[in-house]
């Protein structure tokens, strides 16, 4: 993918969250996010948590760890303000998560990444994530993450644009999704990009970043991995 065009879709994610972080804060509550819960049982009392793409910290509505075993991180300062007014003690810090190499080797025993791979339009970058994930991971630590499952008016878009994409007029790659995120009213609020990730290639970018896989488990609105640290 050309410089250029991998920056704007980049630009693209960074915006959108901004622009939606109030929208994501109300939407994204225990109740609606009920099929989360299976993924932050996965996290122990004692375990070290680096929570990549933290958004408003959601994940400490489902877990009990103490503050010294959590780092949240994300790229929204929006987001980030929601996540520590709702969850005072804790650390967040802000930050683009291609840059984790101020953050110590081997510190946690579990990276926590919620649909938040799928952001990153160049493979390069999503491999070396990963591999930046694998090397902040202690000895036999844990990668829990997930991708987002395409459905309903989602796969219809797809289709469009694939077409779109034969007769010259779709300028991203065939798995590239750029759309208008809607509020509950239907009105667009900003684009936002989505890399569509298949279970295969999913676990297949997981297995060149090192990491063994112990279980693949799906609910309605996520294909979620945990693996292992392969040293």
């Amino acid at each position: 993918m050309r410089k250029r065009r991998l920056e704007k879709l980049k630009k693209i994610v960074a915006d959108s969250y901004e622009m939606t972080a109030e929208h994501f804060n109300n939407t994204r509550s225990k109740v609606a996010a009920s099929d989360f819960q299976w993924a932050a049982k996965q996290i122990g009392i004692n375990d070290r948590v680096f929570d990549a793409g933290c958004g408003n910290g959601r994940l400490l509505d489902y877990v009990q760890i103490a503050p010294i075993n959590y780092l949240g991180f994300d790229q929204s300062n929006k987001l980030l303000s929601f996540a520590r007014r709702q969850h005072p003690g804790y650390k967040f810090e802000s930050g683009d998560l291609s840059m984790l190499k101020n953050l110590e080797p081997a510190s946690f025993s579990v990276i926590f990444c919620s649909a938040v791979l799928s952001h990153f339009p160049s493979k390069r970058e999503r491999i070396d994530l990963l591999r930046s994930f694998y090397n902040l991971s202690s000895v036999k630590g844990r990668l829990i993450i997930s991708f987002w499952r395409m459905r309903g008016s989602y796969l219809r878009l797809i289709f469009i644009n694939r077409l779109k994409k034969i007769i010259g007029l779709y300028p991203y790659g065939w798995r590239d999704l750029v759309f208008f995120w809607k509020d509950n009213q239907g009105r667009p609020i900003s684009l936002r990009y989505y890399y569509i990730y298949s279970p295969r290639k999913f676990k297949k970018d997981i297995l060149a970043a090192g990491w063994k896989i112990e279980r693949v488990y799906k609910d309605s609105f996520n294909y979620w991995v945990v693996a292992v640290k392969n040293s």
